[in-house]
């Protein structure tokens, strides 16, 4: 068991998924410390003992594990300049698009990990996926599982399906609350109020989840114990099928994969014209 009441963390990017990030290490009684250009917007974070800092020398220099989470185009510019300071260190990047064949490159005295996780850290009902670097020890496995483990749900997977499961997993609570908003409004259409309307869609959507993850069972076969001959449910069934809901969002994760492997090889492109040879 790895102790994160000893862990020294540097969190670079202290936007939306940084910020949540950087709370529950500091709940968990990490040594935290942030960066970010715009301070003012996560004085909050101080209240929990993060040191909050624009330094990122200063952060990285002091810390036993770095959290990169940062929009793509700015890793590399941005670890640059923290120079020595990151050698030698395990960092974990929640950068979309970088495969760690290319941050390897970049950063060759760096041991690296590739995750991505979504906006549900707050509530810790994350999912993380990561890929670690062969240069990953078995210990760094360890510290980067028990912090993951405070976001929600982990699981190692190939660096290869990445960018797909950014398109998937990570967009993916988008692609929820867009199916939760439209039945809000079947249940606004037919007169329920609004506020039970949304606690019924979102408890129906979690309890769904519950149960798909712990029965072990295929969808299907879920969905068909709830439908009866001849009765409520097949007739609200039919009205989806009639839409394609199936083929709309088996191509809302389509369309997102595609956008996502091409920003990453643009991305990918982009970065390795710059590096040096």
């Amino acid at each position: 068991m790895v102790a994160l009441e000893s862990l020294k963390v540097a969190v670079i990017g202290a936007g939306t998924i940084g910020s949540a990030l950087a709370r529950e290490l500091a709940l968990a009684g990490c040594e935290v410390r942030a960066t970010r250009r715009r301070l003012d917007r996560v004085r909050d974070l101080e209240e929990l003992g993060v040191h909050l800092t624009s330094d990122n020398v200063e952060a990285v220099g002091g810390a036993d594990v770095v959290f990169v989470v940062l929009k793509p185009h700015k890793v590399v510019p941005v670890l640059q300049a923290v120079g020595a300071a990151l050698e030698g260190k395990l960092a974990v990047s929640l950068a979309a698009a970088l495969d760690l064949a290319l941050l390897r490159q970049a950063f060759p005295g760096v041991r690296w990990i590739r995750a991505m996780s979504n906006t549900a850290i707050p509530v810790r009902q994350a999912f993380t996926m990561y890929a670690p670097s062969p240069e990953v020890t078995e210990r760094d496995l360890a510290v980067a599982q028990a912090v993951f483990g405070l976001l929600g749900t982990y699981e190692e997977v190939e660096d290869g399906y990445m960018d797909a499961l950014t398109a998937m997993a990570g967009s993916g609570p988008a692609y929820i609350y867009t199916m939760l908003e439209a039945l809000i409004y079947g249940g606004l259409r037919v007169g329920l109020p609004r506020d039970l309307t949304l606690r019924a869609a979102a408890h129906t959507a979690i309890g769904a989840s519950r149960l798909l993850l712990s029965s072990g069972e295929h969808p299907a076969v879920l969905r068909d114990q709830v439908v009866t001959p001849g009765g409520v449910t097949i007739e609200g069934i039919f009205a989806l099928e009639e839409g394609q809901i199936r083929t709309a969002f088996m191509n809302a994760v389509k369309a997102a994969t595609e956008k996502s492997l091409v920003l990453a090889e643009e991305t990918r492109r982009k970065i390795r014209d710059d590096l040096p040879e």
